[in-house]
Order: C-alpha cells, then sequence, then structure tokens
C-alpha cells in the first residue's frame, strides 16, 4: 500500500508531532554547546535526529494495525588516539512516541559501546578494555525481524565488558612465546515476552602459544594451550546449572629432512566439562589424539602437513583418522588456512580465506567450537570488509581498507555486514558457524555480500537448530551530496527438537532510501522498509509466525562535525 509522506503527517496527532519536534529541537539546541571539537588527539561529536515513521501491520493471528512512530535519537562519540593510547565511547538514547488507533505508547532505549588499547611498550605488553550496553534478539526463529519498532517485546538489554593484556615475546632467537589472559561479564535481562533465561555469567580465559625462534632452519616446533572457565552463578539458574570449563592444548613438531619435505609430529587433548553438579551433566569429556605424518613447508606461512592419528577418547574404543593442516599465503593481499581432524563429538574442520585488492575484499571463515551465549556475546567473530566511521549515517559513508592487516583508526570500526543468530540461554552447544563477507567499492558504486551458516547442538539436549543467511547491501552516489542505498536480507531457521519447538521461519528484511546532505551538518532522508516473517516458529513473536510490516519513513539528522 503507497503512503505519502504528507499522510503519515497527517494521521498523527498534532500535540503528539509537535512535542516529538520541540524534543528534537531542545536536544540539537543542548548539543550546540558541544560541537566537533578536537583537542590533540582528543575529538567530540554530537548531533540527533528526527523519524516520522508510517507502519502497516498485518498478522496471520491479530487483526491489521496502522501505527505512526516519531522517534528522537540524540547521539554522541569521542574517540582518543596517542603513540601508546586509543579509546572509543559512543552512545545514544532512541526516544519513540507511537500512536495507534487504540492506544498511544511511549519507549525509551539507551546504548552505548567502548573500546580502548593501551600498549605502553610497543610489540610487548599490551591492555584492552570493551564492552556494550545494547537490546538484542532474544529468540532466533525471529532473526532480522525484531527492532525497537516492531516485535520490540523480544528485545533483550544486554551488558557486556571485557578486560584482557597481552604479552608478546616475538624476537627470540630460540624461542618466541605470546600469552593473553582476559576477564568478561555478561549480563541480561528477560524480554518482555519472557523468552529465554536471564543471563549474569563471568569468564576467565587464558591461552599462550610457546614456539621456535628466528633462527630455526630445519626443525619448527610449536607448543599452544587455552582454559577458560564460565562462573554459570547468576540469574534465576543460580547454582544450577554449574561452572563450564573448557581446556586446550596442543603441540606440533616439523623436522624437514630433503629439501622442503618432512616429517610432522603432532598431539592434541581436549577437555570439557560442567563442575559443582551432582548429575551426569558433571561428566568430563575428553578426547586424546596423537600422530605422524609428512609435510611439505616452504616457510612460516606457507606449508601443508597431512598425519595419520589415533584417538583416545573418554568413552568407547580408540579410532584411527587422517588429520591434515593447510597455511598458504599467496601473497601479501590472499591467504587461505584450513585444518581438519577430530575432536570427541567427531570429524572436525576449520578454515579461512582473505582477499584483498584496491576495490576487492573478500573474507571466508568456518571454525567449530563448544561454547555458549555468554561466550559468543563476549568474545564476539568480526570478518567485516568495510571500515566506517563510527559516527556513521548509512553504508555509503564506508569505505574499504586498502591491505590485509588495516587498522581501523580511533573513529574508525571494522563493520559487518550481517549478525550472528544465536539463542539467549546457558545451555552448552556445539556451534559450526561459517561466514563469508565480500565488498566491491569503486567511483559512486559500493555493494556488500553476506553469506552465513550456523548449526548449534545442544550437548545435553536432543535440540538441534540451524540458520542460513544472507545479505546484500547497494550504495550508489546519485551525486556529491545525494545517496541511493538498497539493502535485502533473508534467513532460513530450522529447529528440531524433541522437548522444545519444531519448525523453520523465513524471514525477510528489505528496505531503500535516498539521502541527501544540506551543507556541513544537515541530512535529511526518505525511506521504505518492509519486514516479513512466514512459518511456524512463534517463541517470543508478538504477532504470531507468520507477519508483515511495511514502512515509510521521513527524517533530519543535524551532526556537529
Amino acid at each position: 500500500m503507497a503512503i505519502t509522506i504528507r499522510n503519515v503527517m497527517n494521521n498523527a496527532k498534532k500535540n503528539k508531532c509537535a512535542s516529538a519536534i520541540r524534543g528534537a529541537l531542545l536536544l540539537l539546541s543542548v548539543s550546540a554547546f558541544y560541537p566537533a571539537v578536537a583537542v590533540a588527539d582528543f575529538r567530540i561529536n554530537a548531533g540527533a535526529s528526527a523519524d516520522a515513521v508510517q507502519q502497516n501491520l498485518k498478522s496471520a493471528e491479530q487483526e491489521q494495525r496502522s501505527l505512526s512512530t516519531y522517534t528522537v535519537e540524540p547521539f554522541v562519540t569521542g574517540s582518543y588516539r596517542s603513540k601508546t593510547l586509543q579509546g572509543l565511547w559512543k552512545g545514544k538514547v532512541v526516544y519513540l512516541e507511537r500512536d495507534r488507533e487504540d492506544s498511544n505508547q511511549e519507549d525509551t532505549y539507551a546504548e552505548y559501546s567502548y573500546n580502548a588499547r593501551w600498549a605502553p611498550f610497543e610489540r610487548l605488553l599490551m591492555f584492552e578494555a570493551n564492552g556494550a550496553l545494547t537490546y538484542r534478539n532474544a529468540n532466533a526463529g525471529n532473526y532480522l525481524v525484531s527492532d525497537f519498532l516492531t516485535n520490540s517485546q523480544n528485545l533483550r538489554k544486554v551488558r557486556t565488558n571485557r578486560y584482557a593484556g597481552t604479552l608478546q615475546l616475538d624476537q627470540g632467537n630460540y624461542a618466541r612465546a605470546n600469552g593473553t589472559i582476559a576477564y568478561s561479564n555478561v549480563e541480561s535481562e528477560r524480554s518482555l515476552t519472557g523468552s529465554g533465561n536471564r543471563l549474569e555469567n563471568d569468564t576467565y580465559q587464558a591461552n599462550g602459544v610457546l614456539r621456535y625462534g628466528e633462527k630455526a632452519t630445519r626443525f619448527f616446533w610449536t607448543l599452544q594451550g587455552s582454559y577458560q572457565q564460565t562462573e554459570r552463578g547468576g540469574g534465576e539458574n543460580a547454582n544450577t546449572q554449574g561452572d563450564f570449563i573448557s581446556r586446550r592444548g596442543s603441540a606440533t613438531a616439523d623436522a624437514i629432512l630433503i629439501g622442503d619435505f618432512g616429517l610432522r609430529l603432532n598431539a592434541v587433548h581436549e577437555g570439557n566439562q560442567v563442575s559443582n553438579r551432582e548429575d551426569t551433566n558433571s561428566r568430563v569429556r575428553e578426547f586424546n589424539s596423537y600422530g605422524a605424518g609428512i609435510v611439505y613447508r616452504q616457510s612460516a606461512v606457507r606449508y601443508i602437513a597431512i598425519t595419520a592419528n589415533r584417538s583416545d577418547p573418554d568413552i568407547g574404543e580408540e579410532e584411527e583418522f587422517i588429520g591434515g593442516e593447510l597455511r598458504w599465503a599467496f601473497s601479501s593481499r590472499s591467504n587461505v588456512a584450513a585444518s581438519y581432524g577430530r575432536r570427541f563429538y567427531g570429524d572436525s574442520a576449520s578454515a579461512s580465506f582473505n582477499y584483498n585488492t584496491k576495490h576487492f575484499r573478500a573474507s571466508f571463515g568456518y571454525d567449530e567450537d563448544v561454547t555458549n551465549t555468554s561466550r559468543i556475546l563476549a568474545n564476539p567473530e568480526n570478518l567485516g570488509v568495510f571500515v566506517c566511521p563510527v559516527a556513521t549515517t548509512g553504508f555509503s559513508d564506508c569505505f574499504q581498507p586498502a591491505s590485509l592487516d588495516y587498522q581501523p583508526g580511533a573513529d574508525e570500526q571494522l563493520v559487518e555486514l550481517t549478525v550472528p543468530n544465536f539463542e539467549f540461554e546457558d545451555n552448552i552447544i556445539v556451534r559450526k558457524s561459517g561466514n563469508a563477507q565480500i565488498g566491491y567499492s569503486f567511483s559512486r558504486v559500493s555493494i556488500g555480500l553476506s553469506v552465513r551458516y550456523s548449526e548449534d547442538d545442544y550437548i545435553d539436549a536432543q535440540r538441534v537448530r540451524q540458520t542460513y543467511a544472507t545479505g546484500l547491501n547497494i550504495s550508489y552516489a546519485l551525486g556529491s551530496y545525494t545517496n541511493l542505498e538498497a539493502n535485502i536480507d533473508y534467513a532460513e531457521i530450522q529447529q528440531q527438537a524433541v522437548s522444545f519447538e519444531n519448525g523453520k521461519s523465513e524471514n525477510w528484511n528489505a528496505s531503500i532510501g535516498l539521502s541527501r546532505r544540506i551543507g556541513r551538518h544537515l541530512t535529511v532522508n526518505v525511506e521504505g522498509s518492509y519486514l516479513e516473517k512466514s512459518g511456524n516458529l512463534t517463541s517470543g513473536s508478538l504477532f504470531g509466525a507468520e507477519y508483515s510490516d511495511r514502512r515509510v519513513s521521513a527524517g533530519i539528522t543535524y551532526r556537529f562535525n
């Protein structure tokens, strides 16, 4: 149904509209006292935006709804950068005033994020801190279709903090080492629909690598180890779920005998357990393996190895299997890595690929891990191929870095086009996930393509969830001050379980918008968007398993920069 912006404004009550506009003007006038300032390496940017949105909701379980919403969003970013220290903080407050045919509603959402890095001794010691307060989708079946305007009852307030210290000793003639210790905390509230559990967990983590030195020519060895302990003692599940402990160690030795060919020996130990419980779920799941094989090695970044291995799991009989490892840098702009072996749950693999030119960049990663939601939130993966200003207003503000090892500035961030999908709960899962990000940027056009896959297999429950997702973002500069942006995202979520909801959901999220910059500080925009959910997964959805949402919006943004 085509709806003009004039109709959007006329359908709202005049006093509500005036209130939203007065609020926007007040916030802008307050921000005027804090324009973008730069003192040495310290910079502050502030601004605010106001939007009018007309929604048309159709649901298979509820009657059709027409909603008029006005939003005001003040925001501020602060960054600092020096030779040894850099940091960033950004925050925003989203105020919504919504008119319905039968009632009115007001909501306020505050979000922030921060990160800091201090390296008092270059290439030796570094400290990092990062965290955020965000609202995230609480139910996997509502992936892509829950936001502040639709299905907001399914959003969950999540607070994360992570602090880490890293020591690097990478210039030894006979041995080199690096290690990291980290602490992270994850807290979340229950969504208004009551889906999922409230999280309040602490995770302690340590990992390290000891390897051959710079003078090694024919013998190369590596020792690796990691330990993680997640205390799941908070929330409504206090003292009932136990601590989740993971440990892993490996040893590899390559002896080059003839030319670039040689002998490889390797051994791996892995253990996962839930402690402080008296039921069968407290059992330790261990897996040990050792093997020997051949290796072809040109350098530290160019080698391939194949080994014959024997496993010693904590249950079952010994098994023999073939393992392999590949690491190959084709150039400074492209590299590939892969490994294949076995873990306590069966065959296991990992892979990565990176490619970068002046106008094209691609990243791919596949990994398998024994984890839970708290660990996923505290250690997010980022394979972003676009770098965006922290105060960006859209995809058109982003650019592609010139090299694979590009380090974003204090006021920049590496951005993925889509986010992973997972459930808010504390169950331990075997998560197999693949993520491909592709970007192209030249002249007036920027294109980003994202493809994701994830499978969550619950260790202590007969439950498996799979997510297939893809997204496309396009930006085209119509002129020096005018940009056209469009994006479309699709996801299919499947779940099979004995005591949980079974079914499938297909979710769509698409939009197209036009923005025009007026002067240095003002930007106006119009946008149309469409959301759709279909299938039979209903958990956490206010509108049921099948509904659609059509939106038309107009907005203005004033920025001090």
